[in-house]
């Protein structure tokens, strides 16, 4: 009920700022940009649209938009307004409005404006990107901040705040965005996460859609183990689609996941054990760039991650051609670890 409680207040909020402000763009057939990338991004990460966000608002994005809606009681018309950004946890800002850069997305450098870098330093430090002051100076801790904004959501990580990642900048504080910092945190006594692996005979090949989705319900906790590592961690379930979004339980299990992964956010998978709420075990891929909206306060991981389980690998070539089938790959590798046993 607490979970449901918070999910329903992030969508109260962002209707309430998108009404009084005046500010929320509805997206539809035919446009493109930025906002139409964030929007798809957003319908991928829900498993309402396969393949990357190209920032095209074509057929197969209103096809999506309409299935999210006629799956979460909206009116399934293909125009993702307000509401519909709101059911998705996005705050799309109209262009036409001036935003946080005054409609100006030019590329911020080193010999820019005094006034506009520390613009751009301001909403890095509003969002926790960025410790300190702004001084206006374009250097090298304020290129790795955006360099860290830009890994966080999706953007090409160059370091160059150009007009995409300056619209995402805008779209971010909109929302209320903040990446959490884990500089704070107590360090993890020595053996913390460590424990056995579970013997293989306890792990199964459990199909996603058959086996896994039916019954997994939100607010659930899986306990996750990195074989390599040998380390442990417990997520949360937020929801489901091809596959599924969960984020870490405590700052803790923040800090083990992170410790597994070499302490870095990234995008390239690792496979792993998931222990089930009914107790079973199965294998399933994950990585650790946190993105979009979370929901557990003082975890330290400002957004939600993916895990996915064993699929078709028809069905998923077909839906999710790219990351997707990478993940079945890692999976299809870690079974035949466990269980000698090739699976197409």
């Amino acid at each position: 009920m607490k979970k449901r409680s918070v999910r329903i207040l992030s969508v109260l909020l962002i209707l309430i700022f998108c009404m009084s402000s005046g500010l929320c763009e509805t997206l539809r057939f035919g446009m493109d940009g930025e906002n139409v990338r964030t929007l798809q991004q957003a319908l991928i990460d829900t498993g309402y649209l396969a393949g990357r966000a190209d920032g095209i608002f074509g057929a197969k994005t209103e096809a999506a938009v309409i299935a999210f809606q006629r799956e979460n009681g909206l009116k399934a018309d293909g125009l993702a307004g307000k509401k519909t950004q709101a059911a998705l946890n996005i705050t799309i800002v109209d262009s036409s409005q001036p935003g946080w850069f005054s409609n100006d997305y030019s590329l911020i450098r080193d010999t820019s404006d005094p006034a506009r870098i520390r613009l751009l330093q301001r909403a890095l430090i509003k969002m926790n990107y960025l410790k300190g002051s702004e001084d206006g100076s374009f250097g090298t801790v304020t290129r790795s901040a955006v360099k860290t904004f830009q890994q966080c959501n999706k953007l090409k990580a160059d370091g160059k705040p150009g007009e995409k990642t300056l619209k995402a900048i805008e779209n971010a504080l909109a929302s209320g965005h903040k990446a959490v910092s884990l500089l704070d945190a107590e360090p993890l006594p020595k053996d913390a996460g460590k424990m056995d692996a579970p013997p293989k005979s306890s792990i199964e090949l459990l199909h996603w859609y058959d086996d896994i989705k039916p019954s997994l319900k939100s607010g659930a906790k899986v306990l996750v183990y990195e074989p390599v590592s040998g380390l442990a961690w417990t997520l949360m379930v937020h929801s489901k689609g091809r596959h599924c979004d969960l984020e870490p339980l405590t700052l803790t299990d923040t800090q083990i996941m992170l410790k597994a992964f070499g302490n870095k956010n990234t995008w390239s998978q690792k496979g792993v054990y998931v222990q089930l709420p009914d107790g079973r075990w199965t294998v399933g891929a994950t990585h650790t760039v946190p993105h979009l909206t979370g929901y557990i306060k003082n975890n330290g991981f400002d957004g939600h991650l993916c895990v996915h389980f064993f699929r078709d690998m028809d069905e998923c070539a077909e839906k999710d051609p790219n990351y997707g089938v990478s993940n079945q790959l890692t999976i299809r590798a870690l079974w035949k670890k466990v269980s000698g046993q090739s699976v197409q």
